[in-house]
């Protein structure tokens, strides 16, 4: 039998709380009572993903961890035994899906930031985010700077690649035919 995975936020827990217990309490407690004060906050905040993302995670992966085991178990057994774990490996899937696709956010932003770096990755997200704040709550805005793009457009096409554009004096034709030769 598979072990089920590990909450991601298990160790960063026990290590905030490990930290938590060594504040050592001394007069005036301004120092530690910030300390305090902050440590509880993170503390608060992963306790809250470890009771939701994280399980998640664990319930995912392991799923994900027995659809794996299927596939090589499916490799070397009997055409009728392949039947019976091919309909196990359809069941594990589709309970492994919906805990996947609530997890896929939180999992495409980490493996984005792994890629692009932390810096990079907030830009892109604030833009993003300012993008779906501007269309969707002045939607006005987004209509009338698409109308001034679609204008820059049509009059750059009209100049550049226009029917005018394209005719060629005879002057110059005459000039580019003796650059040629």
């Amino acid at each position: 039998m598979l072990k089920i995975a590990v909450n991601p936020y298990s160790e960063i827990l026990k290590s905030l709380v490990s930290d938590y217990k060594t504040i050592k309490w001394k007069f005036p407690y301004i120092l530690q009572t910030i300390h305090s004060v902050i440590t509880f906050i993170l503390l608060t905040i992963l306790l809250l993903l470890y009771g939701t993302v994280g399980f998640i995670s664990q319930i995912s992966n392991t799923f994900w961890d027995y659809l794996v085991s299927i596939g090589k178990k499916m490799s070397y057994s009997s055409p009728i035994q392949t039947v019976f774990y091919a309909l196990s490996a359809t069941i594990y899937f589709i309970l492994f899906l919906p805990f996947f696709l609530i997890q896929i956010p939180f999992w495409f932003s980490g493996w984005l930031t792994a890629k692009i770096g932390f810096k990079a990755f907030l830009i892109l997200l604030v833009t993003i985010l300012t993008t779906f704040a501007i269309y969707f709550l002045k939607p006005e805005i987004a209509k009338s700077s698409f109308n001034e793009i679609a204008k820059i457009h049509e009059s750059l096409r009209v100049k550049y690649f226009g029917s005018d554009s394209l005719k060629i004096n005879k002057d110059e034709a005459v000039y580019l035919e003796k650059e040629i030769k």
